[in-house]
């Protein structure tokens, strides 16, 4: 809109947002839109602020939101709504779209006016999708809960191997770690720890291999209690990249790598502290969560997609269940009453399983109630299979992934009665 001169009234150097103050719908979202953009603009009921822009005829501000700039332009409908976000760090997109986009701007004004003839549905609606936290409560407690799950799926993984590990790569095992690496240093020389990173170089000995099983579930302890969380996540990362290089074949599987890639994005998640407590951690890295969040996306997608393109019939025609059960490694008891259920069983079950892994992490990012329901498919085909299949932590470690898509409204009234008493 063409600007006008500066309103009088309004604070210098400060947008003034004004809204329907008597319209729940309204306030819900203005306090929304608040906790992402702060004080950089000033937000008031029409109700009480009009006076101060008498230019704007009063039933004006029934109908829309309007947000009057120091400088005087004024603007109102989604203009509005997306020239107040761009005041918030990385939220510009959309009024560049607004601006730019042919047909943006009159299907987002037209979108606008939808919502603000039934504001009453959509205030239900919003209800609905997002419960009671339509303002973020944050994921501070939900960040101190994955980092202990992921703990536990350390110590997990390190004392499993530390049982089986002479017997794989120690100097009488099935793929000793000391021949392997002396290979590696004869082929490939002075560039072989870049190639191999692991601390076995510095000694391939049975006690060396012991101590790093031994130190790995130390530190995974560590951060079950949440003792110097990033210290002891970049341990257990380093410890286990160390053993699953010289792992070689017995290592190498989707869990391990799973593993990896979760505990080195945590880092970036853990609170630089001593010890964590969830009454005092800070807000954990938006960037760090969303990455965790893109992992569980590709990991689930990537299933689908690797079974779909194996070229195996069988996942195509929804008879792959029929074989599964019995041809896995180390089938449990339950999968032999798994595999004598109905062919249909089978076809129903490849079919809803192929809707989890290739459907549901696209809701991922959809609004509070929709993103929990995926978080709760997935961790649902997780119980599944590890009721009826044997893969280790891994079903534990999709499982961990799934709780980032909560946040703390979620958890029971006392613990976040307990952190915000902390605070």
């Amino acid at each position: 809109m063409k600007p006008t001169a500066q309103p009088p009234g309004t604070a210098p150097g400060k947008p003034l947002l004004l809204y329907d103050g008597e319209c729940s719908f309204c306030r819900a979202w203005i306090a929304r839109w608040r906790r992402v953009i702060g004080e950089r603009i000033e937000y008031a009921p029409y109700q009480d602020a009009a006076s101060r822009v008498p230019a704007i005829p009063r039933e004006r501000f029934a109908h829309a939101v309007h947000l009057v700039e120091p400088d005087g332009r004024h603007s109102q409908g989604a203009e509005a709504v997306f020239r107040s976000l761009a005041h918030a760090p990385g939220h510009g997109w959309g009024l560049w779209l607004y601006r730019f986009l042919p047909g943006f701007a009159p299907a987002s004004e037209w979108c606008y006016r939808r919502v603000a003839r039934h504001r009453p549905a959509f205030d239900r609606l919003t209800a609905w999708i997002w419960g009671p936290h339509l303002v973020p409560p944050g994921e501070t407690l939900t960040a101190w809960i994955f980092l202990r799950v992921l703990g536990a799926a350390y110590f997990i993984a390190f004392v499993s191997l530390w049982t089986q590990i002479l017997g794989l790569v120690g100097s009488q095992g099935i793929l000793p770690a000391h021949g392997y690496l002396e290979s590696i240093r004869a082929h490939y020389g002075a560039i072989r720890y870049w190639y191999l990173p692991t601390l076995v170089w510095l000694d391939a000995s049975e006690g060396a291999l012991h101590a790093l099983c031994a130190a790995g579930s130390l530190l995974s302890l560590l951060l079950v209690a949440g003792i110097a969380p990033v210290a002891s996540l970049a341990g257990c990362w380093a410890l286990y990249l160390s053993l699953a290089t010289v792992g070689q074949a017995f290592l190498w599987f989707q869990w391990d790598g799973l593993l990896l890639e979760t505990g080195f994005l945590a880092l970036f998640l853990a609170p630089w502290r001593w010890q964590s407590r969830p009454g005092s951690d800070p807000p954990p890295s938006r960037l760090a969560l969303a990455m965790l969040r893109w992992l569980l996306f590709r990991l689930m997608l990537s299933s689908a997609v690797a079974k779909l393109a194996s070229g195996d019939a069988s996942w195509r025609d929804l008879t792959a269940l029929q074989y599964d059960y019995e041809t896995q490694c180390l089938p449990p008891w339950t999968a032999w009453h798994m595999h004598h259920l109905p062919a249909w069983f089978h076809h129903l079950s490849a079919a809803l399983m192929f809707v989890v892994e290739g459907l549901v992490p696209f809701l991922i990012v959809a609004p509070r109630r929709i993103r929990f329901a995926a978080g709760a498919a997935v961790v649902g085909l997780q119980v599944l299979i590890w009721l009826t299949g044997n893969y280790g932590f891994f079903n534990l470690l999709a499982g961990a992934l799934c709780l980032l898509l909560l946040d703390d409204g979620v958890w029971p009234w006392r613990w976040r009665a307990a952190r915000e008493a902390r605070m």
